[in-house]
């Protein structure tokens, strides 16, 4: 593994000096001052250039950096120095800074870079220790005895910068947020389990990240709908008021799904109305499209409405739309549906439209809200079938989406109600989008 680091060079060259001999990396990075009163001629100005004072005058003169640490073939004057115009400029500073390491880091992903922030302008080493924390660096400082203003020059000490808690601090209260806003929990787990790595975190706050990571990772494997895994994850923070009731709706989630999914474990689960599997896609829907994943979203309202007619249809009358048993049907209607019957299997197979159809034809309640809405969900279903999830290769845009989902949705809503005689608003069972941790 190559070992990179980057230095911003002041007015002493001893701190540098120092650094690179204490760390010894393979390659330097020196962020220069350019300019007559510059200092860039410290690491490639000829004859002596670096200074050494005593009480403001100068007692002797050295070669530059790069000679005095025997950097020889290793340094790189064009490209391993970053020239800096206006020094107190924090933009610029940063900026370059920043191209720097993404150009390193493109060419070599494995390196290990790390950056002493000790010399330059104030302004430059603010851009370096930000640029440490925002690319994951390894920040140094070194540190001795000042005897003047110019520099350090005894007892000089180079050793990692504390910034574990600040990285966490800034994880916890800058990303996680937008994290959890856009439901991104993959990038949430990620950032946290680099925090979890760090040694140098307090017991206190290692444990609230540990907390963070436990709900999050239950949030993401219940996106995914890996339903006992999530409450596994969750149930130890069902006291908190943001997850309390979500696990309340989880556990029921996962018995409805077992009435309909034979090969589902359904152990913590707990009865419902039986529809929570239902109400559960059209909240994944949601998600996917706040990410302004459409298609996505799309077909899990797709799947939520024939998963809606499947469930009344077991539920209410003991018929598989996969294995319908002509038994369970009114004999006036045998033989309409013994024509669906596979030449394959030799089972009755029915999709979506006939299993309202069905449901219609059996007077069932919520033939009326179909039936008077049958035109506009078949139209919206044809948006489906049209997109490149589908049968068809048109990406589903924005307004496509929240038309398909004000039919569909709209409908599936109002369905659960008129069946179960209960009302909940489904905002109210949406994942937070901030953890009080």
């Amino acid at each position: 593994m190559q070992k990179i680091l980057f230095v911003t060079v002041g007015g002493s060259h001893q701190p540098i000096v120092t650094s690179i001999k204490a760390l010894e990396p393979d390659r330097v990075i020196f962020i220069c001052s350019d300019g007559s009163r510059g200092s860039k001629p410290q690491v490639v100005g000829k004859d002596n250039p670096c200074e050494i004072r005593q009480n403001g005058k100068i007692i002797e003169r050295l070669p530059n950096i790069p000679t005095q640490v025997n950097l020889g073939d290793a340094f790189d004057p064009e490209n391993d120095i970053i020239l800096l115009k206006s020094p107190d400029d924090l933009e610029e500073c940063y900026e370059k800074i920043v191209a720097k390491i993404q150009e390193i880091k493109a060419q070599n992903s494995n390196a290990e870079i790390k950056a002493d922030y000790t010399g330059g302008t104030k302004t430059m080493s603010v851009a370096l220790g930000l640029a440490s924390l925002d690319y994951r660096l390894i920040p140094y400082l070194t540190t001795g005895t000042r005897t003047d203003i110019i520099k350090i020059n005894r007892g000089e000490l180079t050793s990692e910068a504390g910034v574990a808690q600040i990285k966490a601090q800034r994880t916890i209260e800058q990303f996680l947020p937008l994290f959890l806003q856009q439901y991104n929990y993959p990038a949430a787990t990620t950032e946290l389990r680099k925090l979890l790595s760090s040694v140098a975190l307090t017991s206190d706050l290692k444990q609230r990240i540990q907390d963070f990571f436990s709900c999050c990772s239950g949030l993401d494997a219940w996106d995914r709908f890996e339903h006992q895994e999530a409450l596994a994850l969750l149930e130890n923070y069902m006291n908190r008021s943001e997850i309390r009731n979500l696990g309340i709706f989880l556990k029921k989630v996962i018995y409805s799904r077992s009435q309909i999914d034979s090969d589902f474990d359904s152990t913590y689960g707990a009865k419902g109305h039986g529809y929570e599997i239902v109400q559960d896609l059209l909240l994944n829907a949601q998600r996917r499209a706040t990410q302004e994943r459409y298609d996505d979203a799309v077909g899990r309202l797709y799947r939520a409405i024939e998963l809606f007619g499947q469930i009344r249809l077991l539920h209410t009358y003991e018929i598989k739309t996969g294995d319908v048993d002509l038994a369970k049907i009114p004999e006036p209607l045998k033989q309409k549906y013994e024509k669906f019957r596979s030449d394959q299997n030799q089972k009755i197979q029915i999709g979506l439209a006939m299993s309202y159809e069905l449901l219609g034809d059996l007077s069932d309640p919520i033939n009326e809200l179909y039936a008077n809405q049958k035109n506009l969900i078949m139209d919206a279903l044809n948006v489906r079938n049209n997109s490149l999830f589908a049968h068809g290769f048109k990406p589903i845009n924005q307004e496509e989406y929240q038309k398909f989902s004000d039919v569909i949705g709209g409908f599936i809503v109002e369905g659960i109600k008129l069946v179960t005689k209960k009302e909940q608003p489904l905002d109210s069972l949406q994942f937070p989008s901030c953890l009080s941790i």
